[in-house]
């Protein structure tokens, strides 16, 4: 068994009742194959969005994709694919 103490109250929450812990505490999740896919979960919003740079409002960061002929696949209210060639992925936390 894990050790608990220190996780916050939606943490433990998680953990006690064995809940995913991004949809708990609103955390983003960010997958990527390849260099050519990046699929993003529970995230607030797009702010920016070209053909070298999208950027993505997260709940508790930005996340900065740069790279070439990038596209939005599919977007929901809880999920996104970005598409392309992707050489680089930032994450912005001072962004609150």
């Amino acid at each position: 068994m894990k050790k608990i103490e220190h996780l916050n109250i939606s943490e433990r929450f998680a953990e006690t009742f064995s809940l995913p812990k991004d949809m708990i505490a609103n955390q983003t999740l960010i997958h990527m194959i390849g260099g050519t896919d990046l699929y993003i979960e529970n995230y607030k919003g797009i702010m920016l969005y070209s053909c070298q740079e999208i950027v993505i409002k997260g709940f508790c960061c930005k996340i900065i994709i740069c790279g070439k002929g990038l596209s939005i696949a599919y977007y929901s209210d809880e999920d996104m694919k970005v598409s392309g060639r992707i050489y680089e992925v930032k994450i912005d936390r001072n962004d609150k």
